[in-house]
């Protein structure tokens, strides 16, 4: 029976991993479940506004490694000529012993590119909170090896158990009936982190670029001018500082049912899980299930990753866009 101290003994690495090393950004699985933080050129896009709910449990076999959920809303604003959007990030290490929160609010701008194209262009400005409970950790000075008592640490806190900085990000997006790509180039300034006062313990949230694109291809049954499914292949590319991360993947769309498969690796072919997903799309809601099936050297023993998300349209979508999850289905003839 694993004890409470020997648990949080366990985490310690991870937490000092966290603490001490190069920032790394919350990484979904479902990159379109929650568009504001793929990419702030999203706000607005859809032409209606729109809830986006996310929750994230990674790693079913270590309780408590990385727990995340995420809120985000977003809407077109015509007089403003573009949208508005605002998202939450909360994700939680080690039963709550780590916390983050991040918020950023989005304005982005619409145009037009001929009949078909449109193009979004978008500023984000947020700010980021950490927090660390420092009564909860456990230190080997802690723990009396004969008698089992709890003693006190050598260890020193930091003066601060908490602290907080802005960020800025930006994204660019061009998209159609058919497809669309995006850029996205998130903490612009590269903040500096630290849990103490003093620069030499500090390091830069290294800046993250995204790239993104999608399409959606109708099939048509042999000789049939209707359609039957959508096919829609995607890819989206991460690097951050020297993590770098390539994702590709297939979905289908038959009569609001929606299933596929995406595989996560790095650039050198280092493969680190099978995505399995799932969902159903009603006219103003769509709901998703994924799982991350562990190819790395974690392997079996991590249990896995689950992601569920749901979303929300407050008025009926009616645009004809390439956007995945977005598209209700219909019977499109000779589409």
């Amino acid at each position: 029976m694993i004890t409470k101290a020997q648990h949080f003994l366990v985490f310690l690495p991870l937490v000092f991993l966290t603490w001490f090393a190069q920032g790394q950004d919350v990484s979904f699985s479902q990159f379109y479940a929650h568009p504001l933080y793929l990419n702030p050129a999203f706000a607005g896009s859809l032409g209606v506004p729109r809830i986006n709910l996310q929750y994230r449990d990674q790693w079913h076999a270590l309780p408590g490694a990385y727990v995340t959920q995420s809120l985000s809303f977003d809407l077109p604003v015509p007089l403003l000529q573009g949208g508005l959007g605002l998202h939450l990030v909360r994700d939680a290490q080690a039963e709550g012993l780590l916390k983050t929160l991040e918020t950023g609010f989005i304005y982005a701008s619409h145009f037009r590119v001929g009949e078909k194209w449109r193009v979004s262009g978008a500023l984000e400005a947020g700010y980021h909170h950490h927090r660390i409970d420092w009564a909860r950790l456990v230190f080997a000075d802690n723990v009396d090896p004969y008698r089992g008592e709890h003693l006190p640490t050598a260890e020193i806190p930091p003066a601060d158990q908490a602290y907080g900085y802005a960020d800025f990000s930006t994204g660019l997006l061009l998209y159609g009936e058919r497809l669309f790509a995006g850029l996205a180039v998130h903490h612009l300034s590269e903040p500096a982190q630290s849990w103490y006062r003093d620069t030499e313990n500090s390091s830069r949230l290294y800046r993250k670029y995204t790239l993104h694109v999608g399409t959606r291809i109708p099939i048509h049954g042999h000789g049939y001018w209707r359609k039957t499914f959508d096919l829609s292949p995607q890819v989206v590319l991460l690097q951050q500082g020297p993590f770098r991360q390539f994702n590709y993947g297939l979905l289908a769309n038959y009569h609001g049912f929606t299933g596929g498969a995406w595989l996560r690796q790095d650039l050198a072919f280092r493969y680190d899980a099978l995505i399995f997903l799932v969902g159903y799309m009603k006219k103003r809601w769509h709901f998703t299930y994924s799982y991350d099936f562990t190819l790395s050297g974690l392997g079996a023993r991590s249990g896995g990753t689950s992601e569920i998300s749901l979303s929300f349209l407050l008025r009926d979508f009616t645009q004809d866009l390439a956007f995945p999850f977005y598209r209700p289905y219909k019977d499109y003839i000779g589409e």
